[in-house]
């Protein structure tokens, strides 16, 4: 009964490993790094008279991975550019990786000009057309992704991790599928987390596969990521206890096992397997709300497929 489950975490574990240890994890990193504050999004070069910039002060280079922000651990690119434009004038503690040592350094951003983008990526505008600009603090750098290989001792805690949400998503289920029908027979959109049949599964890995202009590595390391979510996800919904998932059958089997010692205890005669033919009614419920389900999904990820990558 634990076969098939099992065997689904241990490709799942398997797959974290490769991803982890193999290729790295994303992480948080200063890609590149200026040695003034330009004053403007307009300029892209340093003249005579800019100031030094925070980073340059603070000894940040290219490269440096960023362990903590302000005491927030493993920050992501969206929170540590957020913290240095609103902390102009303030000094911010920033622990970076550098060299495998981890180094403690104070930065403190500058006020300067900067372009307001809106959610697509675009320059916003004023009425009268003019480019949109706020005042924030910068340091001079870029902040990026890169991966970062990990040791051995991160593949449980991620596939934890993995365990959980997938745990989170089947408690939020009802919910979710009820943005999906709205997603298939209305006109909302389906959220890059909802969730998907095999039909999605296999329409994100063939667009993976398809893109161009994307390194082969890339292109590996997502497809086994999303093998490997696909697994621990499997392995969580068929641990659920309710039949016919195998969580059904071994929670049926461990009953049987805790009744048949407690009559021994009490010196009572065997009762016998349990009877699993009394929860047909549930049973069958739950096959109908699984194929629904099923067919929901794949319609869904037919007529309004997920975009993962937008």
């Amino acid at each position: 009964m634990v076969a098939g489950p099992a065997m689904n975490l241990v490709i799942g574990i398997l797959l974290f490993g490769v991803l982890l240890v193999g290729f790295g994890a994303p992480t948080t990193t200063f890609t590149s790094s200026v040695d003034c504050v330009l004053p403007t999004s307009a300029r892209t070069t340093c003249a005579d008279g800019d100031a030094v910039s925070p980073a340059k002060e603070a000894g940040i280079r290219a490269g440096d991975v960023v362990v903590a922000v302000d005491g927030r651990r493993n920050p992501t690119i969206t929170q540590v550019s957020d913290l240095f434009q609103r902390s102009a004038g303030e000094q911010v503690t920033v622990v970076v990786e550098r060299d495998g040592t981890e180094r403690t350094l104070q930065v403190t951003p500058q006020l300067a000009t900067r372009d307001v983008y809106t959610e697509d990526g675009s320059v916003a505008k004023d009425s009268d057309g003019t480019t949109k600009t706020e005042r924030v603090g910068v340091v001079g750098v870029s902040i990026g992704q890169t991966l970062v290989r990990q040791s051995p001792a991160a593949v449980l805690p991620a596939t934890g991790a993995q365990i959980a949400a997938s745990a989170h998503l089947i408690v939020d289920l009802p919910q979710r599928l009820v943005a999906v029908w709205n997603a298939a027979f209305g006109a909302q959109e389906r959220s890059q987390d909802s969730p998907v049949s095999v039909v999605g599964v296999g329409r994100a890995i063939g667009t993976v596969s398809s893109m161009s202009g994307v390194p082969v590595v890339d292109k590996v390391y997502t497809i086994l990521g999303l093998l490997a979510s696909l697994n621990i996800g499997l392995f969580v919904l068929n641990m659920v206890p309710l039949l016919p998932l195998d969580g059904g059958h071994i929670a049926g089997a461990i009953w049987e096992a805790v009744k048949r010692r407690a009559f021994r205890l009490f010196g009572k005669a065997d009762p016998g397997p349990i009877d699993l033919a009394k929860t047909m009614p549930l049973t069958m419920v739950v096959v109908v709300l699984l194929a629904g389900m099923s067919a929901l999904l794949i319609y869904a990820d037919l007529v309004r497929p997920v975009d993962l990558f937008g």
